[in-house]
């Protein structure tokens, strides 16, 4: 999941990395097709109080991790690897901005 962070992971590595975990989730074998999955695959991202199967959805998670970088280089100056220029997401920084803005705006 870290790995997110540091790399700008392609959609097409989500994609096959999604279609192993169908299939998986499915019928516990390397590929599936449309007629076995039981539910759609944005259902399955959605939480157990959403009648969802809490799958996390990889995209949104890099995105989320990548704020999470964003904010630690923004606020602590004493982690060793601040000065690292890592990749993020146009969304990331944009939700990023969003918060960061919100956050100071209330304090």
């Amino acid at each position: 999941m870290y790995v997110l962070i540091v790399i700008k992971v392609p959609k097409c590595f989500i994609k096959a990395v999604d279609k192993v975990r169908r299939s998986f989730i499915w019928k516990v074998r390397k590929e599936v097709n449309g007629g076995s999955c039981l539910m759609a695959w944005e259902r399955v991202h959605q939480a157990l109080e959403y009648d969802g199967l809490g799958v996390l959805n990889l995209e949104y998670m890099c995105w989320a991790l990548q704020i999470r970088w964003l904010w630690f280089k923004k606020t602590d100056s004493n982690r060793p690897w601040k000065g690292l220029d890592i990749p993020v997401h146009k969304n990331s920084i944009a939700f990023f901005n969003i918060a960061f803005a919100t956050h100071w705006s209330w304090g």
